[in-house]
């Protein structure tokens, strides 16, 4: 996925792809996945206009790469005209979640999670500048909070993506402080690096982070670090309504959320042996 992606909601801000990687990122190969990553839970299906648009190419340059994603079935024309994922992803996708031991590991404990609150528990990993979500269980409430992606660019605002920063190797960090432009999601979005810096701080001395409506209105969450090869590469969130996520349930869910990252720590350390 291109660093700085998007919004939930929103259609991503125009990349060129030509001339900005050397070598083999001109291939044709290199195109077709960058197309393929556009595809998001906010955005599933793109049309053939709005891919030209994004990576600033003639429509018969994208043409040619959507026919070809779709020769593989990684690609499907939608009934709107627009293409989503195809089917050839999901046995793809299907591989990939049984070979990743960190979500064979921790998917006992999450859902240990979601069972006791009833909220919605994900697992994010942190690549490069990017907060992945590998897996998730949905909130069993009736009324469930609209998904959203907990992303570190352009600024992190979600418990998520504050924990990975802030566990973050040093040098790493400070890659990502230096490419970071300050958004206001809400109210109580954190505002400047200085500031980021202090909760980044509190964040590492606590072993948890708990996020109130810093970015979404109404939705308050709770991450905390998984440890792996003693790098903070993972969390576990723990999110919901602000109306059901209240001051007297916090002290709990924030036990629970610390306690299941731990046990995850714990059998990533026995499996690295």
């Amino acid at each position: 996925m291109t660093e700085t992606r998007k919004k939930s909601g929103a259609a991503p801000a125009p990349v060129a792809i030509a001339g900005s990687k050397p070598g083999a990122a001109n291939s044709t190969a290199d195109r077709a996945i960058d197309i393929l990553l556009l595809f998001s839970e906010e955005k599933p299906i793109w049309s053939t206009t709005e891919i030209a648009g994004h990576f600033g190419m003639p429509r018969t340059t994208t043409y040619r790469y959507i026919s070809s994603l779709r020769s593989y079935a990684l690609i499907v024309e939608d009934a709107s005209g627009g293409y989503r994922l195809g089917p050839k992803i999901f046995p793809l996708a299907r591989v990939a979640k049984a070979s990743t031991s960190i979500m064979t590991v921790a998917a006992p404990h999450l859902a240990e999670l979601n069972r006791k609150f009833g909220e919605a528990v994900t697992l994010y990993e942190r690549i490069g500048h990017e907060s992945i979500p590998l897996d998730r269980f949905e909130s069993r409430h009736r009324v469930k909070m609209m998904y959203s992606r907990g992303q570190i660019l352009p600024w992190p605002g979600a418990a998520s993506a504050k924990v990975l920063l802030a566990h973050a190797p040093k040098d790493e960090q400070e890659e990502i402080f230096r490419i970071l432009v300050p958004v206001r999601y809400t109210e109580k979005t954190t505002r400047t690096p200085k500031l980021l810096r202090l909760a980044l701080d509190q964040i590492r001395n606590d072993g948890f982070v708990y996020s109130d409506q810093e970015r979404e209105e109404g939705v308050r969450a709770i991450a905390a670090p998984i440890f792996s090869a003693g790098e903070g590469r993972y969390c576990v969130t723990l999110s919901g309504p602000l109306f059901r996520i209240t001051a007297q349930k916090l002290p709990p869910m924030i036990a629970a959320v610390r306690a299941a990252a731990q046990k995850v720590t714990d059998d990533l350390k026995a499996t690295e042996y």
